[in-house]
């Protein structure tokens, strides 16, 4: 090797490693602590020695000098690489661009809510772009009807509520539990006592009135089976009681000891679920209607079944198969921060965030150019059809995050994606200046955390590994036909056939059994008949007759294989210990020999790939340069 690694004892006389540096490739530095990083990461034992060291830097040698190469090559400019890289970062980066103890104090609420049901009832008056000041005023005259007693909140909800299921329901939600509801209305269904009713609350539906009608601890999830007959919501009184008559007697099966899930299959009309004996996937409040949900959480012991009952889809039986209270444990745990980063808390978070973020960075705003462009802009956005043409010159300053600055037409592409949402252009500005202040956020955190830097890293090297060898040793291995060829036949003598046989085993269960295969097996061996023909017929009164396996087998493969003489034929009975009979039927014996490459392609590949890598490590070794502070490596044992 032109360019070999040299130690430290050589490297002392010259002074040349700072007093960290583990490793030099080139000009690329490694420190002790990187290194360790990496190593305490991909090992936990406890017993480090030198011959360990020094067979995992090695290994760390060979992947750095492929990282190496892969920069030299400019794999780290493509963009496939940093599309692919940049989509990690932005993973990477959530939990930096969050505020844990905010996001803690969502978390315990959460937790808190989730133990709980409330059953609520509300009055919406819906909202538009032209009618807030009129939707708050009736929303607050109806409140006043209600709590001076000229109307009951059920009354008002018929009359006035632009929820048309309360025609139905009376406006009653049935019970709910936390993430069920837009935030906003659950935090104030939460704090609401029960018998009260709240002061409006706006959310992205409108204005709403809530009446907390109860509150009791969580039931969580039940799984149930159901029988069902189908009846029409406005079906006429002779179908309902001709489907009464059959869930009653239905109903009679179950008490008289039939099986529900028998009953369920031969007769429930919800054929869905009636060839699963009825059973259901399993569900908790708010999940079915209010009536199938009440009967189903009655339920007291696992087996028990209601009376029949009737929804708008006809007459149940329900029966408790599982019950899962809710628990405190690494299940719910991750279940309500799951919740939380898909609910709209999460925007609460994130404007959190924004608030901690301008009070942390400068801003310094173009005024002047912020006017002239929401005066060219304002009216237009307000009908949510502007289309930017009449600014596309407008390419000033718009404001600077410390030393990065966002221009106007950064803002005009904002607003031309979202004025659909939004046609505030005021608010679209606050918008996009608090979207900004996470672009520059996340553009400082290498510089912030370190441990984002050193993961960050681990990605970039990672996919430049991938990338590389992929090209030099995987892909290169499949799709190089003659270097395959080559390579098979310059190692030809490592691909070659042992003494092989095809044979079938057939495992009888006794002595019987065993003469009646034999006599069968001759008949085989004439071409008589085959062994489908002999399974069916001997395991005629028992599945467990006789089983059959049929292979080509190589010594030590199988015991009885390797206890018998290797000739065509069958071989003498062998007895187990449990009574049974094995006999053994050779249809061929294969003598050793050679393979070729399509016996064998998968492992020719397999080797190849390995001959591909080790040449390719060994020119990275000559061509770069490689130190080692072997003193250095020997303090991390222990």
């Amino acid at each position: 090797m032109k360019r070999n690694i040299l130690l430290l004892s050589v490297l002392l006389a010259f002074n040349v490693f700072p007093q960290d540096i583990l490793l030099e490739i080139e000009d690329d530095k490694i420190t002790l602590e990187e290194f360790k990083h990496i190593f305490n990461k991909n090992n936990d034992n406890s017993n480090i020695d030198k011959a360990y060291l020094d067979e995992y830097i090695e290994l760390f040698i060979n992947f750095k000098l492929k990282v190496k190469e892969a920069k030299e090559l400019g794999f780290d400019t493509v963009s496939t690489f940093i599309d692919e890289l940049e989509g990690y970062r932005k993973q990477l980066a959530k939990p930096y661009l969050r505020d844990d103890q905010f996001n803690e104090e969502l978390f315990d609420e959460a937790l808190e809510r989730i133990q709980y049901d409330i059953n609520a009832s509300h009055i919406l008056i819906n909202i538009n772009d032209d009618n807030n000041d009129e939707a708050i005023g009736k929303i607050n005259d109806i409140r006043r009807q209600i709590v001076n007693g000229n109307i009951s909140f059920e009354e008002a909800a018929v009359k006035y509520s632009d929820d048309k299921s309360a025609i139905d329901n009376n406006g009653n939600l049935g019970y709910f539990t936390a993430f069920m509801m837009v935030y906003d209305f659950e935090s104030i269904a939460y704090n609401t006592q029960i018998g009260n009713i709240s002061k409006p609350v706006k959310t992205k539906y409108g204005y709403h009135l809530i009446k907390v009608n109860d509150k009791r601890l969580a039931v969580g999830e039940r799984k149930v089976a159901h029988i069902m007959f189908k009846t029409a919501k406005n079906a006429n009184q002779k179908i309902i009681d001709k489907a009464y008559l059959k869930i009653k007697e239905t109903y009679d099966l179950l008490r008289n000891g039939d099986p529900f899930a028998e009953v369920a299959e031969k007769f429930s009309e919800d054929r869905s679920t009636a060839i699963k004996g009825g059973v259901l996937p399993s569900f908790g409040v708010g999940k079915m209607v209010s009536d199938f949900e009440e009967q189903a959480f009655k339920l007291k012991e696992l087996g028990d079944f209601s009376q029949p009952f009737r929804t708008d889809f006809g007459w149940h039986i329900v029966m408790l198969i599982e019950d899962f209270p809710v628990t405190l444990n690494d299940d719910l745990y991750l279940s309500v921060k799951t919740g939380i980063e898909k609910d709209s808390r999460s925007k609460l978070s994130s404007e959190f965030m924004s608030k901690k973020l301008k009070d942390l960075y400068k801003i310094k705003v173009y005024k002047e150019n912020f006017n002239s462009l929401r005066r060219a802009a304002v009216k237009e956005v307000k009908k949510r059809n502007w289309d930017g043409n009449n600014v596309i010159n407008l390419d000033k300053v718009l404001f600077k995050i410390e030393d990065m600055s966002f221009y106007q037409n950064d803002l005009t592409d904002y607003i031309l994606k979202n004025q659909k949402n939004n046609n505030d252009f005021d608010m679209l500005y606050l918008n996009f200046l608090d979207k900004c202040l996470f672009v520059y956020e996340e553009s400082q955190l290498e510089k912030k955390y370190p441990e984002f830097r050193t993961l960050l890293n681990e990605y970039r090297e990672g996919i430049l590994l991938f990338d590389l060898t992929n090209k030099n040793v995987w892909k290169k291995a499949v799709d190089d036909s003659l270097g395959l060829s080559r390579f098979f036949s310059d190692n030809i003598e490592n691909y070659k056939w042992e003494e092989r046989i095809n044979a079938s085993i057939y495992k009888c269960v006794d002595l019987s059994t065993a003469r009646k295969v034999k006599s069968q097996l001759y008949k085989l061996n004439r071409g008589r008949t085959d062994n489908n023909k002999i399974l069916e017929s001997i395991n005629n009164g028992s599945p467990l007759n006789l089983q059959i396996t049929t292979n080509r087998f190589i010594r030590g493969e199988n015991d009885y294989i390797d206890n018998i003489s290797w000739k065509v034929g069958l071989s003498k009975d062998i007895k187990d210990s449990d009574g049974s009979y094995v006999i053994i039927n050779i249809t061929e014996v294969l003598p050793a020999g050679t393979m070729t490459l399509n016996d064998v392609k998968g492992k020719v590949i397999s080797d190849y790939q390995k001959h591909l890598d080790a040449n390719w490590i060994l020119y990275l070794r000559d061509k770069y340069n490689v130190s080692l502070n072997q003193d250095l490596l020997y303090t991390l044992i222990r």
